[in-house]
C-alpha cells in the first residue's frame, strides 16, 4: 500500500466529499444543449419574442451542472461584443418575489461569481483564461453596492423593466443581455405573481436589455410551465437530456480521475504509462457500471476517491471493491428516487428487465402490476394506468404505440437485479 502525499489527499477528500449538485471538474458533451441556449439568445437579441428553452431530464441526468456550466461559458465567451452577457442561476421559489427582490438574488449571485476560486478559477479550467470581457466585468461591474440601486417606478411591477434599471446600474448599459437559469423549475409556485414574471419574460413585455428564460427541471417541467400560462413554447427550444456518449462519458471519467491523481508520483521508469494504465482500468469499471448516466459516473469517481484514501493506491485499481461500492449506490439512488413507487418495483423489475428490445406492450405491463402479490402490492386497470403515466411523467418510461421501456439503461440494470425469481409451485404432502 502505498502512502499518499497530503495535497493528494486534499484532492481526493474534495472528489469524494462534492455534493450531488456540485459542478463536475471535468464537463464533457451537452453540445446540441449549447448550441440550442446559444441560439435563443442570440434570437432574443434579434428583438424575437419567446425564446424560452426547457431542458428537462430524471433527477441525475446533469441538468444542473449543465445550467453552472453553460453560465461560466457565457462569461468567458463574450462572443466579440462590448455589450455584456451573463446568465444567472434563480431558484423557483424567486420567482415569486417582486422584482426588486429578484434583482437582489441577480445581483447576490453575480457577486459569488467574483468570488476566490469561483469564477475565475472557473473560467482558468474550462477556457485556459478569461476573456477580456469576463475579466473587466469581474474587475469592474461589481465596485458599487446594490443598495445603491435605484429603480425606475414602472420596475416595481415588471421584471424585464426592472432587469433594464439593473443593467444600466451593474454594467453602465442597457443593451446588456441577461439569461435567467431557473434550476428545479417544475416546483414554479402556481400564484399570480409568477404567473405576471413568466409572461413578461416569455415576451410579453419590451425592454432595452435582453431577457432569456431557461427553465431546468424533470420531464413534467413542460406540464407545469404550460399550467403557468406559457402555452407558447416552442418545440425546437424544448430538450430532454439523458446518458452522455460513449466518448463524453469516457472523457469527464477518465478526466475527473486524471486531476485528483495529477500530482501522485507512479514509480519506476514507465511511471505515465503505469498512471494511465492505472486510471484507465479505474475508468472503464466506473463507466461499465455506470451505463453512462452522469450521476453514475460521479459517484464511481467519488466511490475510488473513498476506496484510494481508505486503501492507499495498490499496484492496480481495487476494482472489485469499486463495482461494489458503485452497485450499492445505484440500489441506494434507485431506491430514493422510485419510493413513490416502492410496493410495485418488483412488478416493475419483472415487466422491464430480461428484454432483449428493452421495449414492453402496455397491456402485459399492467398485467404485471395488476397481478397478485408475488410482483408486489396488487392494483386495479386504473391505478396500473396512473402508475405508468406518474412514471412517463417523471421520465423514467417512454411509451410509443402501445409499448413501453426504461429510458435509463442503469435502471434497466437494477431491475434485472431486483428481479424475483419465479415462484416454485409448492407440493403438498
Amino acid at each position: 500500500m502505498t502512502n499518499l502525499p497530503e495535497h493528494v489527499r486534499d484532492a481526493l477528500v474534495r472528489l469524494a466529499e462534492s455534493s450531488d449538485r456540485a459542478s463536475p471538474t471535468v464537463f464533457a458533451g451537452r453540445d446540441a444543449e449549447f448550441d440550442l441556449l446559444n441560439a435563443a439568445v442570440r434570437g432574443a437579441q434579434r428583438g424575437e419574442p419567446g425564446h424560452t428553452v426547457v431542458i428537462h431530464g430524471v433527477p441525475g441526468a446533469g441538468k444542473t451542472a449543465l445550467l453552472n456550466e453553460y453560465a461560466a461559458r457565457l462569461l468567458e465567451d463574450d462572443g466579440g461584443t462590448e455589450a455584456p452577457t451573463i446568465a444567472v442561476p434563480l431558484r423557483p421559489g424567486d420567482l415569486n418575489d417582486p422584482p426588486v427582490a429578484i434583482l437582489q438574488e441577480i445581483d447576490r449571485q453575480f457577486r459569488l461569481f467574483e468570488a476566490p476560486n469561483a469564477w475565475p478559477a472557473r473560467l482558468n479550467r474550462v477556457a485556459g483564461g478569461a476573456s477580456q470581457l469576463g475579466n473587466a466585468l469581474l474587475a469592474g461591474a461589481t465596485k458599487r453596492d446594490f443598495n445603491e440601486f435605484r429603480p425606475s417606478t414602472k420596475a416595481s411591477n415588471s421584471l424585464p423593466i426592472a432587469l433594464d434599471d439593473y443593467a444600466a446600474f451593474r454594467f453602465d448599459r442597457r443593451d446588456s443581455t441577461i439569461v435567467l437559469l431557473v434550476d428545479e423549475a417544475q416546483n414554479l409556485e402556481d400564484t399570480v405573481q409568477v404567473r405576471r414574471h413568466l409572461d413578461a419574460l416569455h415576451g410579453g413585455v419590451r425592454a432595452q436589455t435582453t431577457v432569456v428564460l431557461a427553465c431546468f427541471g424533470l420531464a413534467n417541467t413542460i406540464e407545469r410551465l404550460h399550467e403557468l400560462g406559457l402555452s407558447r413554447l416552442a418545440t425546437g427550444h424544448v430538450r430532454s437530456i439523458g446518458v452522455l456518449s460513449n466518448d463524453d462519458a469516457e472523457r469527464t471519467v477518465a478526466g475527473t480521475l486524471d486531476a485528483a491523481l495529477a500530482d501522485f508520483a507512479f514509480h519506476g521508469a514507465s511511471a505515465d504509462a503505469q498512471r494511465e494504465r492505472w486510471v484507465g482500468t479505474a475508468a472503464a469499471t466506473i463507466l461499465a457500471e455506470s451505463a453512462n448516466f452522469p450521476h453514475h459516473l460521479a459517484i464511481g469517481c467519488r466511490a475510488l476517491a473513498q476506496v484510494v484514501l481508505d486503501e492507499g493506491i495498490e499496484e492496480a485499481p481495487p476494482v472489485e471493491r469499486l463495482r461494489e461500492k458503485c452497485r450499492d449506490h445505484r440500489r441506494e439512488y434507485f431506491a430514493a428516487r422510485l419510493r413513490p413507487w416502492a410496493y410495485h418495483m418488483t412488478a416493475l423489475a419483472q415487466a422491464f428487465s430480461n428484454r432483449q428490445d428493452g421495449w414492453t406492450p402496455v397491456g402485459d405491463f399492467k398485467k404485471y402490476l395488476m397481478a397478485a402479490d408475488d410482483f408486489g402490492e396488487p392494483v386495479d386497470g386504473r391505478k396500473a394506468t396512473t402508475i405508468l403515466e406518474e412514471l412517463c411523467s417523471n421520465g423514467y418510461i417512454e411509451q410509443h404505440s402501445g409499448v413501453c421501456r426504461c429510458v435509463l439503461s442503469s435502471l434497466s440494470s437494477h431491475l434485472e437485479a431486483i428481479r424475483p425469481e419465479p415462484r416454485l409451485q409448492r407440493i403438498e404432502k
